[in-house]
């Protein structure tokens, strides 16, 4: 039904330099998003994860295609709208956290919620209660540089949904934080989309957020896939055997034919330095030759 659909984006186009340098770093993306749903969207980098959700929230403008945002198509408002309609429908998450270094937690918190008229009193009141709801009662008063990473980004959570918008975008959310507090994150993400209602478009290399979410969509070239009924593509890293998704892989070679992916940048210069030694050591280590490998 329409009135469940928060987000809808239709063949969307971006390009970059002209004639024989012109890139389409978004190629012909369309997406819709029902309310309360989680959406994860994967690949490598480079892919045009983030040209897409900059286009998605009314940062970049589409060469063509159009978004919709609660049935409102904010590719054909003026730049002069744009931002009230950003304040109001959208809350954005990114992996630099974006804190000012000057304010306090609650005062960050509270920051979006100046773009909107007459909505001070109550904003006040919702920042209340989500520094309770996420664990920062004891941080009310403390500025970014004395906050954890897990911490930081608790409140550039509660920053995005200040003003309570239907729709949340979160680029690499979990990307500069260790392994707890990167699932605390996605935890509290799912958790505001089941209780909240609230659509959520996450992207990240992140293989660990996969089990929140609804929908998993694969971004390479520019292009957009579902993945939700395909199985991963599990190989293991030569060198030291740990199992590396091909889907998500990022540090790649070629040898005699056969490609293999490695779990770091460290594996690979070790192959590349003593490849027999790693193909002998680890002689059940399955290589990608164009087929699924383990399952």
């Amino acid at each position: 039904m329409k009135e469940n659909i928060v987000l809808q984006a239709d063949h969307l186009v971006k390009t970059f330099g002209t004639g024989h340098t012109e890139v389409r770093a978004v190629d012909d993306v369309s997406l819709t998003l029902k309310k309360g749903e989680l959406v994860l969207v994967m690949g490598p980098s480079g892919s045009g994860k983030t040209t897409m959700l900059s286009m998605l929230g009314g940062l970049l403008r589409p060469t063509s295609g159009r978004v919709l945002i609660g049935g409102t198509e904010i590719t054909a408002l003026g730049e002069s709208q744009l931002p009230r309609i950003r304040a109001r429908s959208v809350g954005f998450i990114f992996q630099a956290f974006n804190l000012l270094d000057a304010l306090t937690v609650e005062e960050n918190i509270l920051f979006p919620s100046r773009l909107i008229r007459g909505n001070f009193r109550q904003a006040s009141e919702r920042a209340a209660q989500l520094i309770e709801r996420l664990g920062l009662g004891h941080r009310r008063k403390a500025l970014p540089r004395t906050l954890s990473g897990g911490e930081k980004q608790r409140v550039a959570i509660a920053r995005a949904l200040i003003n309570a918008p239907p729709l949340i975008l979160a680029d690499e959310p979990t990307g500069n934080l260790d392994s707890v507090s990167g699932q605390e994150v996605m935890m509290i993400l799912h958790d505001i989309a089941r209780d909240e209602g609230r659509s959520i478009v996450l992207v990240t290399h992140d293989p660990r957020v996969e089990d929140v979410a609804d929908r998993i969509l694969w971004l390479e070239d520019g292009a957009l896939r579902d993945r939700k009924t395909e199985l991963h593509s599990w190989v293991r890293d030569p060198v030291c055997g740990m199992r590396v998704d091909e889907w998500t892989a990022e540090i790649t070679t070629t040898y005699e034919g056969l490609r293999y992916v490695f779990c770091a940048q460290r594996c690979l210069e070790r192959f590349e330095k003593e490849p027999l030694r790693y193909l002998h050591d680890a002689s059940g280590t399955m290589a990608s030759n164009g087929n699924t490998g383990e399952q």
